[in-house]
């Protein structure tokens, strides 16, 4: 009975959560993708249109921010490494063109997505308040400073090892290499905005049934 107690405790998910969460995580995969699929419907994007909405007006940072509030440390680097790995995946299917999704930044671009993760871990630490909305307005502000520190280190990434192909290896070339990524800082500013508040209520609605399951489980054993 003790090790039943102890798996019940553990709040496993149940099929049906797991199919909420795969949902959840095929809708970011597919919001990736979208640049690349309205193409092939005649709906061109190109690149270098940076004022589009649709370039880093992604879910994935968002999803990043509320798994790492919301999950245990395993699912919250999971979750997230699944999604962008599958996303990067489907942009190489589509495009054809696997450096459009692994390229030599890819590395660095994970490892941001994990640090992204902690910070929404870290972030639901210090949540001042219980309920939904203060999840919200914690995973916002986490978001926000996620999204700033993945701007800047990523940007300051792609200046220091561009070999001065792009961008001179000069603080002007560093200027300029900020400067032209604020449409695509503002995009993923605008995405947090827009992804955290959804994803914060999708995800909390699945780990509260869980919790509620588990509970009753819980409490129908200790009766048995």
């Amino acid at each position: 009975m003790n090790q039943n107690s102890q798996q019940l405790q553990q709040g496993r998910f149940s099929g049906k959560q797991i199919l909420a969460v795969g949902l959840v995580v095929f809708f970011v995969i597919l919001a990736k993708l979208m640049p690349y699929l309205l193409p092939k419907f005649g709906w061109e994007i190109p690149v270098d249109q940076s004022w589009s909405y649709f370039w880093n007006f992604s879910p994935m940072l968002p999803l990043a921010i509320v798994a790492g509030a919301m999950f245990s440390r395993r699912w919250a680097v999971l979750i997230p490494a699944f999604a962008w790995l599958a996303g990067d995946l489907g942009i190489w299917a589509i495009t054809g063109h696997r450096d459009w999704a692994f390229y030599p930044m890819t590395p660095f671009i994970y490892l941001l997505m994990l640090m992204t993760v902690y910070i929404g871990a870290a972030g639901a630490r210090w949540k001042s308040g219980r309920g939904q909305l203060a999840s919200v307005g914690q995973n916002l502000l986490s978001g926000f400073v996620g999204a700033t520190l993945f701007y800047l280190i990523s940007n300051f990434l792609i200046w220091a090892f561009g070999n001065g192909v792009m961008y001179p290896l000069t603080l002007g070339g560093l200027l300029e290499c900020y400067t032209l990524a604020i449409p695509f800082y503002r995009n993923s500013l605008v995405g947090m905005v827009i992804y955290v508040p959804v994803l914060t209520v999708l995800i909390s609605e699945i780990v509260s049934a869980k919790q509620t399951a588990s509970a009753k489980q819980y409490e129908a054993v200790q009766k048995a």
